[in-house]
């Protein structure tokens, strides 16, 4: 695993990307495949997007919650709640890094 970047010194400071490996077998691409069933799942069930005629905020924040929510439930993922709470802000945006 790849250590963590600082925290932010200020609010709007920038914030270091780590690089993270996305190729076919890596580690993140198997998340990625569990957390878009997950999403799609949500999307595409009784509470989902189509069945609410829900606005694209709506259905990104949704799908983005059902994902979060499955690898956290399967215990794939963990927050760091110390990080969490002992930065001054945490960015909402990012620069398009990933090809």
């Amino acid at each position: 695993m790849t250590s963590k970047p600082p925290l932010l010194a200020s609010m709007f400071a920038p914030w270091p990307r780590i690089p993270i490996d996305t190729t076919d077998g890596s580690d993140f691409f198997h998340l990625d495949r569990v957390a878009g069933s997950a999403a799609t799942g949500w999307a595409l069930g009784p509470e989902g997007a189509y069945e609410q005629n829900l606005t694209l905020a709506e259905v990104v924040d949704g799908a983005v919650r059902e994902a979060l929510l499955h690898l956290l439930e399967l215990g794939l993922i963990d927050i760091d709640s110390d990080r969490l709470n002992a930065a001054p802000g945490l960015p909402t945006h990012r620069e398009r890094a990933v090809p």
